[in-house]
């Protein structure tokens, strides 16, 4: 595979901070060890340098992750960079407490897609869920209300998003209000089925064709939709619904499974850490240092990594893992 190739079908999906104004107890960070949570972020010139060379070289979509992104310390500077790119295709994934108008109206309305983590509309369930106070939930509404708004006028495409925990927020009255909010706002859902990270969370995973079944009494109708994720359909396999007047997807993750881990190598996202290492596989430690090559503006050589990275992916890393750290 060469490098364009490479950069045009796979997002580059770049964590800018592993800091979270939120500790959500099933989050996972990204597949990075607990210990490498809030210590770091990006260096702002290493990103600049990183994101102009593989737009030359045929980048074609960028994702900003974390942690949470949004409380990043230099995030207008960074965003005002990206959004100067003109990259084709440009999402930022946020837990929606750290957004502002500002960042809304004079940033995020020139990426395609904004995507708000959310998992209940209920204060005692999300406090359960992210350890976060009343206060944060009540900014997080406020924001979900004005992304609304913008969202009804079609200045900005919003994707809502709920992991389902099996006896914590999958109840047919949660994932009613969750679909009922996101029909009222015009916002796209997206339900992930949860992952165990750790042992102990095991119990916590939901029967995914039951969910399925729940939408679908919720008053959710199954879409016909031939197009497949990337070009195929065992990696995160889309169900498409439609809920009142608005669409959205049900995803299984499945790593692990044997389709998953074959699929993987043609699918899954360049994913770029805060410290500058690409990490191909979420469930496997593996990590390829790129700091160096970005210092020393050594283009070849990160081209060279990149490639590598994808290369790793046809070992099957993940096979037959249960959860994230299982190595």
């Amino acid at each position: 595979m060469r490098i364009k190739k490479a950069l045009n079908n796979f997002p580059l999906r770049v964590s800018i901070t592993d800091h979270c104004n939120l500790n959500c107890f099933f989050c996972s960070n990204e597949g990075m060890d607990f210990k490498n949570r809030n210590n770091h972020e990006i260096d702002l010139e290493s990103f600049k340098y990183l994101v102009k060379t593989t737009k030359i070289a045929g980048l074609q979509t960028l994702s900003l992750t974390g942690g949470e992104p949004a409380i990043y310390s230099k995030i207008e500077e960074l965003l005002d960079f990206v959004v100067s790119q003109k990259i084709p295709r440009t999402f930022f994934h946020t837990n929606g407490i750290a957004l502002t108008k500002r960042l809304i109206d004079k940033y995020l309305v020139h990426f395609s897609k904004l995507a708000v983590s959310i998992h209940t509309t209920n204060y005692k369930i999300w406090k359960q869920l992210t350890r976060g106070s009343e206060e944060q939930f009540k900014v997080l509404l406020e924001n979900l209300n004005y992304l609304g708004e913008l969202s009804k006028k079609k200045k900005i495409k919003i994707e809502i998003k709920i992991v389902p925990i099996k006896g914590i927020n999958d109840s047919f009255e949660n994932i009613k209000d969750f679909l009922d909010l996101c029909s009222d706002n015009k916002f796209r859902f997206k339900f992930l089925n949860f992952e165990p990270i750790i042992q102990n969370h095991i119990k916590y995973s939901l029967d995914f064709d039951k969910l399925l079944e729940k939408i679908c009494k919720i008053g959710a109708c199954k879409l016909r939709n031939p197009k497949k994720f990337r070009g195929q359909s065992s990696y995160l396999p889309m169900h498409w619904y439609e809920y009142k007047n608005t669409k959205g997807v049900l995803i299984e993750i499945g790593c692990g499974h044997p389709d998953v881990c074959r699929a993987c190598y043609k699918s899954n996202e360049i994913f770029i850490t805060p410290q500058l290492t690409i990490k191909p596989c979420h469930i496997h430690s593996r990590q390829f240092e790129l700091k160096k090559f970005i210092i020393n503006h050594d283009k070849d050589k990160l081209f060279k990594i990149i490639l590598k990275s994808r290369k790793f992916l046809k070992k099957k890393p993940g096979l037959g893992k249960i959860t994230w750290f299982d190595n």
